[in-house]
């Protein structure tokens, strides 16, 4: 297989929950992989062995895993809304619709989403021996995202999970060549309407062919013409074609420098505070997803939601002992982090407003804070907060991103 620059990953929003669709929004990222992880149950009855793990047996499917992508004020909004989904946005110049304000909070309910990942040579499928692999996994969603910066371009982490991830399906009965052909698969879950397949057997043939239409009842899915015969003999499967990818939103990269913390009472103190020195920062947002795995099948029945929470980590200098204790003498505190590029967003705007991710925290809580000792080091506290609900503000933490794009780019 080819290079890994030659991949794609690619999500749209389920409109129905656990209903696969086809991903229609190109993101770049930096690193992982849609992962399937299969439990074998080491059973060891008593037969004079003492060798433990005597027989295999299946037990659950997770799919858990993350990405990695680059803060970008266009792009993470994808992430960020999936991880809390209540969003509303607006014009903020009025006069073209050129800037825009996406506020996001947190939501009691979250949404799924289809996510597909194409590895491999995309073009490159000569002599039948396939150079590529598409994975999609559906009913995904956001476990806990992390931004974190040290000396570079500011990280985000995402951890996902999903109800099931799909790399090929094997025909379970012949399919004979000729008009409206059902195609008869172990699953169809995976497949939406658009979706284009590669059917194989080991012959070796193979064609590529749209879907009709797809019976989940049924778990066949028809093809309008199909060339050839492909028997189950002959271990013949159906597997996704990639997609074309368009990269049609400018990216918009968040570096170290563009970030800025205030610190005060309230938010409205901490937004005309001066901005503090902070180092090797850290916001973690957590949704605390669990799996439920119920009779039906191996992998989760169900994905949902339990305490959400958050947390800021980051290091701080001081000159003296008397600042470190003016500093930690303050039990609650507001804060807001920025992070904000120096590119105004529309040359036609007084406002000059500039591609920013803000997260503002309501109420802050030193839950630790310590001095490590290590060797040629100046002494600094490494400090972890907590952000609690604060009844005023009604929320815990909100998010207010601004750039080119209109809401619908996220919740279409």
């Amino acid at each position: 297989m080819a290079s890994t620059r030659l991949g794609y990953l690619a999500i749209i929003k389920e409109a129905t929950v656990a209903t696969a669709l086809k991903p229609t929004h190109f993101l770049r990222f930096k690193d992982w992989d849609i992962s399937l992880k299969q439990e074998i149950i080491e059973n060891n009855p008593i037969q004079n062995n003492r060798w433990n793990a005597i027989t295999a047996v299946p037990g659950k499917i997770t799919t858990e895993w993350t990405y990695n992508v680059d803060l970008d004020a266009n792009e993470s909004v994808h992430f960020l809304y999936w991880a809390m989904w209540a969003i509303s946005s607006a014009d903020v110049w009025s006069t073209a619709a050129q800037v825009y304000r996406h506020t996001l909070t947190l939501a009691n309910t979250l949404p799924s989403f289809s996510i597909e990942q194409a590895k491999g040579n995309l073009s490159d499928a000569t002599n039948n021996l396939q150079n590529y692999q598409v994975d999609r996994a559906y009913w995904a969603m956001v476990d806990k995202i992390a931004l974190s910066w040290s000396d570079w371009i500011i990280n985000m982490e995402v951890w996902m999970k999903s109800h099931w991830v799909f790399q090929r399906s094997l025909l379970v009965a012949t399919a004979t060549a000729g008009a409206s052909v059902a195609v008869a698969l172990e699953s169809v879950e995976w497949l939406a309407a658009l979706d284009t397949v590669n059917i194989y057997d080991n012959t070796p043939a193979n064609e590529t062919d749209a879907v009709v239409s797809i019976s989940t009842t049924n778990k066949t899915i028809t093809i309008a013409t199909l060339w050839t015969t492909y028997t189950v003999a002959k271990l013949a499967k159906a597997e996704l074609v990639p997609q074309t990818p368009s990269y049609s939103i400018a990216p918009k990269v968040l570096s170290f420098i563009n970030a800025s913390f205030q610190f005060g009472a309230d938010l409205t103190a901490a937004a005309s505070a001066a901005e503090e020195n902070i180092e090797n920062w850290t916001f973690e947002y957590m949704n605390n997803l669990e799996e439920r795995f119920w009779s039906l099948r191996a992998s989760p029945s169900v994905i949902a939601p339990k305490w959400a929470g958050a947390t800021l980590k980051y290091t701080k200098y001081f000159e003296s002992v008397i600042d470190r204790d003016r500093y930690l003498a303050q039990t609650r505190k507001a804060g807001i982090l920025t992070i904000r590029n120096n590119e105004v967003i529309w040359a036609g705007d007084t406002n000059l407003y500039k591609y920013t991710v803000q997260i503002e925290m309501s109420d802050l809580r030193f839950t630790s804070y310590e001095m490590p000792t290590w060797t040629d080091e100046l002494y600094a506290i490494n400090i972890e907060a907590s952000c609690f609900y604060d009844s005023s503000d009604a929320r815990a933490v909100r998010m207010l991103i601004t750039n080119s794009q209109v809401w619908t780019t996220y919740t279409a």
